[in-house]
Parts: C-alpha cells; sequence; structure tokens
C-alpha cells in the first residue's frame, strides 16, 4: 500500500526550510520582528482584513536593494501605499529600519522570508492568524406583525442567515400576537456546540405570558434546533396567564464539556420577581433548574414587592468559577446591582458581596437605580461588569466594577468619561453600558452601549480598558453608521454586544439602527474593530431579513453575539 502524501504541503514545507538553510548558509541580512506597538493579528473574519506589523532593520551598513516577500501563503500581501512603510522590493540603508505590513484576508499559519536571489532573511516570528467566525442572535418583525427570533452566523464582516427558527409547538397561536425573541447566544467552538435563550409568548395566557426559550446548534449556528421544554420554579405566578419566565444571558460552564448555564428571571405566585439559573450538560438540549438563589438580607419585603433580575453570567475558561449579575430592589426600596458566584458550574449559587459600592453622584438610598447588565471573566479570577446609574442630576450615566476574585467580591471602577459630544445638561444624559468583553488572559477589555448626543439622538458608545476595567477610554471619535441610516432627528442607534479574539485586537459589536424613512424601522446593525475596540467600521455588505419580515415599522436588532 502506498503512503499518501499532501504534496502542496511538503513542497511548502521544503520552501521554509530552504528559505531557512540560505539565511544560514548566506548570513541575515535584515532583522524581521513584530512590531511591538501593534497587535499581532491571530484571527481575521471571513470577508475581512487584517494586518500584521513587523520592523525590518538592514544589519549591514550598505544599502540592501529589490529584497521581497516569499514563501507566505496566497492570503498574505504586502501593503506598501504608506509611503513611511516598507517599499516593495524592500530597499534599505545600512542600519536603518522600516515597517513592513502584511495584508491577510484569510488563515495564514507560516513563515515567510525576505528575498533578493538566493539571499533570504525568515521572520522570527511566523504568521498564525486562523479564521474567525462569529455568530449574533437577536429578533425581527415579521409580516404577520409577530416578533420572531433571528440569527446569522459565519459573521463579523459578511454575515449568512441562519436558517428559520421553528416556534415550540405551544407558542400562542395568533401569529400577530407571537413574540419570540432571543437575548445572549454563547458558542463552545471546542465541542461544536453553540446555545441561545430568551423567550416566547405561549398559548397558556394572553399574549403578555412569557415562557423561556431555547435553541441549540453544532454547526456554529447555521441551522439550530428547539431545546425540550425548559421546566419552570414550583413557585412560578398562577394562574398561568400571569406567568413571565424570560431568559437574558447564557455561558459555556466547560472548556471540554458541552455544559452551559443560563439565567434570568420570573414572576412567582407572591407577584413579586426572582432570580431564575438553569444548566444544561448537553450543549442547550435539554435543561434543569439550579438550586433556589438566595437572597441578599436586606432585600425588600414582602416578596411581593421585590423586582430581582439576572442580566448576565460568565464563567473562567475551565468552567469552574462563574459569575452571574444584575439588580434587586432593596428595604430602602432602591434598585441595586446584585451578584452570584457559583463553582459548581451554576447548579447552586452563593450570593457575592452586598451591597456594592455606588458612585459619589449616587442619590440617597431610597433613591437609587444602579443596575449591571453585562460581565466578562478570564482565567486569572478577574471580572469586569458593567450597567448603568442614575445619579444625583437625575441623568443616566456609565456603570463599572471589576472583581479579581471571580466576582466575590466588587470594587468600583473609575468614572467613565463621556463622549464630547454628550447631551447637555447632565440631567438629560442618557448613557448605558450593556455588554463587555475581557480578553482571556490579560487585561484588555472592551465595552459597549449608546448615549444621547448633543442632537438628542441616540448613538452607539464603546469603550476600552488596558487594566481589566478599572479605568476606561471612551471613543475619540464618533462611530460610523451605515450609509442608509436616518439623519437628523430621526437618528437612534445603539449596541448591546461585543466579542474580541484571543488577541483582543479583532472585535465584533452589534446592535441595531434606524434607516431612512419615517415608518422604515430598525435594523440590524454590526461593527469590526482590528485594534481591539478603538476605532470601528460598520458592517459594509448589511445584514439581511428574513423573506418574511414587515417591510415598515420594522423592529430587528441584535442582542448578543460570540
Amino acid at each position: 500500500m502506498y503512503k499518501k502524501i499532501n504534496l502542496p504541503v511538503l513542497l511548502f514545507s521544503n520552501a521554509v526550510f530552504l528559505l531557512a538553510t540560505n539565511q544560514s548558509f548566506a548570513g541575515a541580512n535584515f532583522t524581521i520582528i513584530p512590531d511591538q506597538q501593534e497587535i499581532f493579528p491571530v484571527s481575521v473574519y471571513p470577508g475581512g482584513i487584517v494586518s500584521a506589523y513587523y520592523t525590518v532593520t538592514n544589519q549591514t551598513r550598505t544599502m540592501r536593494k529589490g529584497y521581497k516577500i516569499q514563501a507566505q501563503p496566497a492570503t498574505v500581501t504586502q501593503n506598501s501605499t504608506n509611503p513611511n512603510y516598507c517599499s516593495n522590493p524592500v530597499k534599505l540603508n545600512g542600519n536603518a529600519s522600516c515597517t513592513l505590513q502584511l495584508d491577510i484576508s484569510g488563515e495564514a499559519k507560516s513563515g515567510f522570508a525576505l528575498c533578493n536571489g538566493s539571499s533570504c532573511t525568515t521572520a522570527s516570528v511566523p504568521l498564525n492568524v486562523s479564521l474567525q467566525t462569529t455568530v449574533t442572535v437577536g429578533s425581527y418583525l415579521n409580516s404577520s406583525g409577530g416578533l420572531a427570533p433571528l440569527g446569522y452566523y459565519d459573521g463579523g464582516i459578511d454575515w449568512k442567515l441562519s436558517s428559520p427558527l421553528a416556534l415550540p409547538a405551544d407558542v400562542i397561536q395568533s401569529p400577530a400576537q407571537q413574540n419570540s425573541f432571543l437575548n445572549s447566544i454563547y458558542c463552545n467552538r471546542k465541542v461544536h456546540y453553540c446555545a441561545a435563550v430568551g423567550a416566547y409568548t405561549n398559548n397558556a395566557g394572553g399574549p403578555n405570558t412569557f415562557a423561556p426559550l431555547s435553541y441549540f446548534s453544532t454547526d456554529n449556528g447555521a441551522h439550530w434546533r428547539l431545546s425540550s421544554t425548559l421546566p419552570l420554579p414550583s413557585d412560578v405566578s398562577m394562574p398561568a396567564d400571569n406567568q413571565i419566565s424570560i431568559l437574558l444571558g447564557v455561558t459555556s460552564t466547560s472548556s471540554e464539556e458541552p455544559h452551559y448555564a443560563a439565567v434570568g428571571y420570573y414572576d412567582d405566585n407572591t407577584g413579586g420577581t426572582s432570580v431564575l439559573s438553569y444548566i444544561s450538560k448537553n450543549g442547550g438540549e435539554q435543561w434543569e433548574l439550579s438550586e433556589p438563589l438566595p437572597l441578599p438580607s436586606d432585600v425588600i419585603t414582602p416578596s411581593s414587592r421585590q423586582n430581582n433580575l439576572l442580566y448576565g453570567i460568565s464563567c473562567d475558561p475551565t468552567g469552574e468559577l462563574c459569575s452571574a449579575i444584575g439588580s434587586y430592589k432593596n428595604i430602602n426600596t432602591s434598585t441595586v446591582p446584585l451578584s452570584y458566584t457559583s463553582t459548581n458550574q451554576g447548579h447552586s449559587w452563593t450570593l457575592s458581596q452586598v451591597p456594592l459600592p455606588v458612585p459619589t453622584d449616587a442619590p440617597s438610598q431610597n433613591q437609587q437605580k444602579s443596575v449591571l447588565q453585562g460581565i466578562s471573566c478570564n482565567g486569572g479570577g478577574h471580572c469586569a461588569a458593567v450597567g448603568y446609574y442614575y445619579n444625583t442630576s437625575t441623568g443616566i450615566a456609565p456603570l463599572s466594577y471589576i472583581s479579581n476574585d471571580g466576582g466575590v467580591t466588587w470594587q468600583l471602577s473609575l468614572m467613565l468619561p463621556l463622549p464630547d459630544d454628550v447631551i447637555t445638561p447632565s440631567r438629560r444624559q442618557k448613557t448605558y453600558l450593556n455588554g463587555v468583553f475581557c480578553g482571556r488572559t490579560g487585561l484588555s477589555c472592551s465595552a459597549v452601549g449608546y448615549y444621547t448626543n448633543s442632537a438628542g439622538t441616540v448613538a452607539p458608545l464603546s469603550y476600552t480598558s488596558v487594566d481589566g476595567g478599572y479605568s476606561w477610554t471612551v471613543s475619540s471619535s464618533t462611530l460610523p453608521l451605515p450609509s442608509d441610516a436616518a439623519t437628523g432627528s430621526l437618528s437612534n442607534a445603539g449596541l448591546f454586544s461585543v466579542i474580541c479574539d484571543a488577541a483582543k485586537g479583532l472585535c465584533n459589536a452589534v446592535g441595531y439602527y434606524t434607516k431612512m424613512g419615517a415608518t422604515t424601522g430598525y435594523f440590524p446593525l454590526s461593527y469590526t474593530s482590528t485594534d481591539g475596540g478603538i476605532t470601528w467600521a460598520v458592517n459594509p455588505n448589511g445584514l439581511n431579513l428574513p423573506v418574511d419580515a414587515a417591510q415598515v415599522r420594522q423592529t430587528a436588532r441584535l442582542n448578543s453575539v460570540n
């Protein structure tokens, strides 16, 4: 039997070997090292381009010219349009340096060399860029007048519409009364499972009756299957037409197994609102209730007055330590941040620090409203949580905390700066943070939301942090809107979720915007960043809605990306 050999790979490997041999034989004329001032890319979105920057230094005392990049993959080209960067071919005086820009449009996992004939110098660090895909979910208005779940995959730039998502058998029968939406998604690509959660109106009551909704995917969001019906807590509100149970966040609780946890809230039989938590051990196909969650000692009583919600959940990469955040109403009738931790993948939860500190410009104890909506934790036990609070001027300001013990205790971040064009006076300001992502290692973070600008319209908002969320820098320029976005008083756009790659360089953020025309409505919005969220480019290709989407008064939005 003949052994099958992948000839193109073998030839390519030999080419790199020969380049390295030539370098050794001829002596290195150059050094080619990554530019320490730039993020070295590790991934690229389909249809996108990222750039790797190297510093090339002529190690000789004489001019070297006519050198070209060789042995690079077909997805890599030298970009010499910047006159301050290396020319093509490279020409350098003795002991001089230049910046080599390589544009990468797909997977690139190899070394390369700078050659002139047989005289070659290989780069000190090879390219190692993978194709990165993201999945996003939300909702849209269909032609029957109902709200339906929405999904896209293979995204970042060139989004593809997921196959239609089937609704549960017990969905309310009137199409115009169907309200089904997805609030959160998480994909564990190592085990090839994605889970998405939200809520839908079932036929147990009227159009205001909501039950938990969950889907799972084994092909990175191209197709979705309904999960089994989720069990409800024993103290859920009765009769059935009073039931409201909604899931707002989901995450993976294991790096090796398709284990997930999801959180949200439900209305109990006292008329109050209680926190809700589930776990799944099979990728979201079936869910079971977590143990009942303890409440803070200063929660308002009786329970009929309680309003306890969980908006977000995050775990370290192994799933050994998870944290969930939200808000509750205390005995002073104030709404304040709420936090839990779990060391058993969400099976049971422990209350974190109570109460959390609030900003110095928050109102007195019985007038506070502070809510945490997004959280991100990494492998070092570091977590960042974001949301909003009402200040003494009755304006709404961004809120941020950090934790160094996986969410057991929290420290208030420094006060966040606001965009230069924020509306004034402060009582008119409405600035929300909805989503946050911190790198799995290190302390680079990105947070997104929206704010009211000086024109009185709602605009997308973005922050970055290099110290894990303790201090934040607001985007220095206004985020661009799609070319068909409404202008003037009709302009309205915001962001709900953000995700970045392992190097914290390539990021994707999603939300909504209004299109031109007074009756056109809201549509999905997507941005990409190649510098960790410092600057953003709007998705140039748009996100096509399903064929049954309403043509006027559309309410489509993307709530989560992963």
